[in-house]
C-alpha cells in the first residue's frame, strides 16, 4: 500500500514538473535571461514529438540565439554531465528543464 502511494506521488512530481525550467547558473542580465530560456524551452518542446531530438534541438536554439545575439554561441543539451569552459561575460545559463535535462548556453 504504501509503495502504491509513493508511486503515485512521484507521477504527480512528474507531471507538475512538466516543462519547467529551474536555472541553475547564470551571468545574464535579467531581459537575456528570459528571451535566452523562452528560446530553450521552444527549442526543446518544437523537437521533442514524439521522441526529443537533442541534435535538432541545439540547432533550432543555437540559430535563434545567432539570429539575435550574433554568432558563436554553444548549446549543449543532456543528462549527466559536467562541464569547464571559457566563456564572454554575461553570456553565460545552465539550467534544467523537466527535471533531468541539463541545459548549457554560453558565447564563446
Amino acid at each position: 500500500m504504501e509503495e502504491k502511494k509513493e508511486t503515485q506521488d512521484l507521477a504527480q512530481l512528474k507531471k507538475e514538473m512538466l516543462g519547467v525550467a529551474i536555472i541553475k547558473d547564470t551571468d545574464m542580465s535579467p531581459d537575456m535571461l528570459s528571451e535566452v530560456q523562452d528560446s530553450i524551452v521552444s527549442g526543446i518542446e518544437n523537437n521533442s514529438s514524439p521522441v526529443l531530438s537533442i541534435e535538432n534541438a541545439c540547432k533550432t536554439i543555437k540559430e535563434a540565439l545567432e539570429k539575435k545575439y550574433g554568432p558563436t554561441w554553444q548549446v549543449i543539451i543532456g543528462e549527466g554531465y559536467a562541464y569547464d569552459v571559457t566563456v564572454q561575460n554575461n553570456t553565460r545559463l545552465f539550467m534544467f528543464y523537466n527535471g533531468c535535462l541539463a541545459c548549457l548556453v554560453f558565447k564563446s
